[in-house]
Order: C-alpha cells, then sequence, then structure tokens
C-alpha cells in the first residue's frame, strides 16, 4: 500500500529531475531520432551536442602564436535536447543516460511522473532489450525565510555550534552535503544551502536518490523503482523540516 504523504499547497520545488542510465553503447544514438517528431509534439525545440576531435601527424611542431596546422577533423553527436516553447521543461539524450527535468510549477507527483513515463514509453521499441544501470530522481526545494539565527528551528538535521555565542558575526551562508546509504545499492545525496539575500535568507533543500541496482527495462520496472525512490524522498523530506518550515507551504 502506498504511504498517504501529506499535499503541500504551495510545494517548494523549484527544479526536479528523472534519470535512467544505461551502459554505453548499449543504444546508438541516432536510434533516438525515430521518434523525432513525437517528441518534438510537445518539446518543439531541440539542440544537438557536437564533439570534435583533430588528429595531427606525429611530426606536427606546435608553437605559441597562430599555427598552421593539417590534420583530420571528426565530428560526432554525443546528444541531443528537447526543450518546451518556454525552455522550462527538458529532455536530453545522450549515450549513457535519458534526463528528463522540469523547472515549472510542480503540480504533484503523479503528473510529473506520467510526463517522465510517457518519454521513455515512446523509446520502449529502443529499450525494451537494455540493462538500466541506475534510475534516479532529484528535488530541488527552495524556502523563502525572514531570519536564519536558529537553523534548528526550520531544519532538523543541521550544523550547529556547542556555545551560544561561539560565532559572533552575522550569518550570510550556511550549507553542508550528506551522503546517506539507504539500502542494497540504494543512497541518497543532500545539499543544503541558506544564502543571505538583502533581508532575507533562500534555502535549498536538494535532495537527490539513486538506485545503482541493475533492471532490464520494463515500464511496469521503472515505475516501481521510481516510487520506491518517491519514498525514501519523501521520508527525508518530511523527517528533515519542522513544522515552522512546513508551514511556509500551506
Amino acid at each position: 500500500m502506498n504511504t498517504k504523504w501529506r499535499k503541500l499547497n504551495n510545494p517548494p520545488v523549484v527544479a526536479a529531475v528523472f534519470q535512467i542510465k544505461y551502459e554505453k553503447g548499449s543504444i546508438k544514438l541516432d536510434d533516438f531520432l525515430k521518434y523525432d517528431q513525437i517528441i518534438r509534439k510537445s518539446l518543439k525545440l531541440r539542440t544537438d551536442t557536437l564533439q570534435s576531435t583533430l588528429t595531427v601527424p606525429k611530426s606536427t611542431t606546435l608553437g605559441v602564436g597562430k599555427v598552421d596546422v593539417k590534420g583530420i577533423q571528426e565530428t560526432r553527436n554525443t546528444g541531443f535536447t528537447y526543450f518546451s516553447s518556454n525552455q522550462k521543461k527538458k529532455l536530453t539524450i545522450t549515450e549513457e543516460d535519458i534526463t528528463f527535468v522540469s523547472e515549472e510549477e510542480y503540480n504533484g507527483w503523479d503528473a510529473f511522473k506520467a510526463d517522465f513515463l510517457r518519454y521513455i514509453e515512446t523509446f520502449t521499441p529502443s529499450l525494451e532489450s537494455v540493462t538500466i544501470q541506475r534510475t534516479s530522481i532529484r528535488f530541488v526545494n527552495q524556502f523563502t525565510l525572514s531570519s536564519f539565527d536558529d537553523p534548528s528551528e526550520y531544519f532538523n538535521t543541521v550544523i550547529s555550534s556547542n556555545t551560544e555565542d561561539s560565532i559572533p558575526y552575522p550569518l550570510i551562508k550556511y550549507g553542508y552535503s550528506l551522503t546517506l546509504d539507504v539500502a542494497e545499492g540504494v543512497y541518497s545525496i543532500i545539499n543544503h544551502n541558506v544564502n543571505n539575500v538583502t533581508d532575507k535568507f533562500v534555502c535549498i533543500f536538494d535532495i537527490d536518490v539513486l538506485d545503482k541496482n541493475n533492471l532490464i527495462f520494463d515500464l511496469p520496472s521503472i515505475n516501481e523503482v521510481l516510487e520506491r525512490l518517491r519514498t525514501i524522498k519523501n521520508k527525508i523530506f518530511f523527517n528533515n523540516i519542522t513544522d515552522k518550515t512546513l508551514s511556509l507551504c500551506d
């Protein structure tokens, strides 16, 4: 049974990311171009990433300044990125991963997951025999705080001092990074940063949850992993913010 999570009226999510990673070379990049017109129905813009190499004879001498060099240049496509018209949705396909990023207003997990799975389902004919080496989600949350004199007022996991007046100067930046060993092959990376911006503090609570257990590509299996990662992400989120911070999301 799925856990019933508290629904937030004003979710603090400013960026949400899904990614699947596979062995480089297990699928030809050009195979994805078969689906170009389908993807462009919703993500109309595309840019290609090109990589160039220049091979010159061993006898070539390079010096400072302008040098006339003769050689063989090879340019190849190493990936492409599709964008929505407002550039707030992005689907990047490379030789070893597919990444979906949304910076649009967050309308809940179900809508976000459905968006990603819709693109992945399009690629099924090319991915169905591919081994997925890592599946991950990442949620970047942002809170705006009026003060940050006491971090424990807002967060349950903090860096603190054992004496009240150990640092006698105003705080302008605060941050730390955690890596959590969640389960066999599953871990989470948390980055927490606070910056003083004029008369307020902007806090970034960045949660990345990754499963590096191999699985043969299959939509139900991908969906199952995503639901597990979401549960982990939500436990980290709700267990690490106080009621005072949660009230900012109502």
